[in-house]
């Protein structure tokens, strides 16, 4: 994570980011500019589909990402994408309950 951070603090472009991101099979959410959602109701969609994946290829002037190798599920223009959340690690993507276990248990009584 503190390699990806001081990339990008040294110079290397989006292009470098993307490769070095892609490279290292980091898992990460892809935040897209306005202008990438076309309609309203495809925003949903998009966003499932550019959260919690890694970089799987980086093109002159895209990227494609995907859940796993070699299932690709979207392409993105470079243009498109205003932020990239690195995850910390394999952890940080699995969902997390604000309920404990045993409030849990109670509500099923």
């Amino acid at each position: 994570m503190d390699a990806a951070k001081n990339t990008l603090e040294f110079g290397k472009d989006w292009k470098g980011m993307l490769n070095y991101l892609a490279e290292s099979e980091s898992l990460v959410d892809v935040y897209l500019c306005a202008s990438a959602y076309g309609h309203a109701d495809d925003r949903e969609e998009m966003v499932a589909e550019t959260h919690g994946v890694r970089i799987i290829y980086v093109g002159e002037d895209y990227c494609i990402v995907g859940p796993r190798r070699p299932v690709h599920s979207s392409v993105i223009p470079t243009g498109w994408i205003s932020m990239i959340r690195i995850h910390e690690d394999r952890e940080s993507a699995e969902m997390v309950s604000l309920v404990s276990e045993e409030d849990s248990d109670l509500k099923n009584i």
